[in-house]
């Protein structure tokens, strides 16, 4: 039987936990210069600058969509993807009282 120190068992938690929010992180999506003027000088922060040719996919965060809004690039594939997200379980209501609930007075 082989046993691991509290630090080795620190990095393999740190690691899986790094490795579980890498998954949980929302695709990046593909998107093209507006004008050729723009691919020389618009680069994002983490996903970099354009090809010479073609779009580039940079991730879906606050750069990305304030570029949207301002016309500045294009979104390359179609938007349909986005409604195809799983809905969010609703939490009951803070108060609210189950079907057949305990109603003892």
């Amino acid at each position: 039987m082989r046993v691991m120190s509290k630090v080795a068992l620190r990095g393999k938690r740190q690691n899986e936990r790094v490795q579980m929010i890498a998954e949980t992180v929302a695709p990046g999506i593909r998107v093209s210069p507006a004008k050729e003027e723009y691919r020389a000088v618009l680069k994002h922060p983490k996903g970099g600058g354009f090809p010479a040719e073609g779009g580039k996919v940079w991730p879906n965060d606050r750069f990305t969509k304030r570029r949207l809004a301002d016309g500045s690039i294009t979104r390359d594939e179609p938007a349909e993807q986005e409604q195809s997200k799983p809905q969010e379980r609703r939490r009951p209501q803070h108060g609210a009282r189950p079907e057949g609930g305990n109603d003892a007075a």
